[in-house]
């Protein structure tokens, strides 16, 4: 009945797991800037919708690597399970936070903290993710799966945007935050009908204990190993440069800029914010009807490229039109940079090192997250109108030069 990945029941429970999540993981960001944008003091409160990024970014980066470690030596079905039943938990807590009316100092730092153990549940969760679906697939299969795993959370991601606004005013904060939750209950759920049996080397915690001495010395071989491959090593720095500058201005604080700057309401915020899900949507689909291209280093360019310059539409003029076409654009690059480069680095790395290399390239991530607190303070400082544009050009002016100096990226 089903051909290619779909073929594979496991995939197909996973890739569901994955939709749903991208579904709702929208909403609970979403209502989180829109939160502590309600609720912050006047003078401050720009820096504190930073400091939800900063937190994630905190959680990602110190958890990030630990994951990808954990992610080579256990069962990373098992793995995934865990995580998503914690990230219940933590989910709900800070629903009943936003349901209970605590602000002040201590309901921010409460939201904060467990914001950032948040991300560092995501943190194991994101390579471990994507370690498993070589393992499923095979290596024949991975490019299009991947390619597919893109296209389901894109079509559910303009969905979950155009909706998130209407949710938020109808529910309010705490409840629809508690909604967004159920998407890690289904996960759970579908991760248990899984029939994954995971590789000898990740058989660890049966064979041998593995304390914080054998994770360190797997972390510590996962970045000789990513140093000493050039491809790889600037991969994940184009990576890194790009989402450093670009996601803080574009993401994190890109529905502050629509509903501030631009002067969109909440209620209708979904209609602009929705053009980056279908940027991405329409990238998703091309990569996956062509899944074979062999020349990976040319879209990783073309994605990183169309990233920059959308971003500098999205800021050049506080308009309606130049918020959605930059939305669009944004998505586009960002799903033909990430989606290839997660290709590419899996087709180039061994089974026994993917988690912990996969890992580190999450931590592009991690970093743009931490760079939306000092860009908030300068932008609290000089306006977001005057700032967001300088960070702009400076982003295409960075991943312009690497791309112009590592020819080598372009032939990979």
């Amino acid at each position: 009945m089903f051909k290619g990945p779909l073929g594979n029941r496991d995939f197909r429970y996973l890739l569901s797991g994955f939709a749903i999540g991208q579904m709702l993981g929208p909403l609970q960001f979403l209502t989180q800037i829109l939160w502590v944008q309600a609720y912050a003091p006047e003078n401050v409160w720009l820096i504190l919708v930073a400091l939800i990024g900063a937190s994630r970014g905190v959680g990602a980066v110190t958890f990030g690597l630990y994951g990808g470690a954990l992610a080579d030596r256990f069962d990373r079905r098992k793995l995934l399970i865990v995580t998503q039943v914690l990230l219940v938990f933590s989910t709900t807590a800070i629903a009943l936070l936003m349901l209970s009316g605590i602000s002040g100092v201590f309901g921010f730092v409460l939201f904060f903290l467990l914001t950032f153990l948040s991300a560092g549940l995501q943190a194991v969760d994101a390579p471990t993710r994507l370690a498993i679906v070589p393992d499923i697939l095979g290596p024949k299969l991975t490019a299009s799966g991947m390619s597919m795993n893109q296209v389901a959370a894109q079509l559910a991601m303009p969905v979950a945007m155009f909706s998130a606004g209407f949710v938020i005013d109808a529910l309010g904060f705490g409840y629809a935050y508690l909604v967004s939750g159920s998407g890690h209950l289904i996960a759970v759920f579908l991760l248990m009908l899984m029939r994954y049996a995971p590789k000898d080397s990740q058989h660890t915690a049966r064979q041998r204990s593995y304390g914080m001495r054998e994770t360190v010395n797997d972390v510590r071989f996962g970045l000789a190993y990513a140093r000493q491959h050039t491809v790889v090593l600037w991969v994940i720095l184009l990576l890194v440069t790009m989402m450093s500058l670009g996601f803080p201005s574009t993401a994190n604080l890109g529905p502050t800029w629509i509903t501030t700057v631009v002067g969109v309401e909440i209620r209708t915020m979904g209609y602009v914010v929705m053009a980056w899900g279908l940027g991405a949507l329409l990238a998703a689909v091309a990569l996956m009807v062509f899944p074979n291209i062999e020349r990976r280093g040319r879209l990783i360019a073309l994605g990183a490229l169309l990233y920059c310059g959308s971003f500098v539409v999205f800021v050049a003029h506080p308009s309606v039109w130049n918020a959605v076409l930059g939305n669009l654009g944004i998505g586009a690059g960002m799903t033909l940079a990430m989606v290839n480069s997660t290709i590419l680095i899996q087709q180039l790395v061994p089974n026994e090192v993917r988690g912990r290399i996969m890992s580190i390239f999450q931590l592009n991530m991690g970093f743009a997250q931490l760079m939306t607190l000092p860009i908030a303070v300068a932008a609290q400082w000089l306006s977001l109108q005057t700032l967001l544009p300088i960070v702009a050009y400076l982003t295409l002016a960075a991943v312009g030069l690497i791309l112009l100096t590592r020819r080598q990226l372009l032939r990979a």
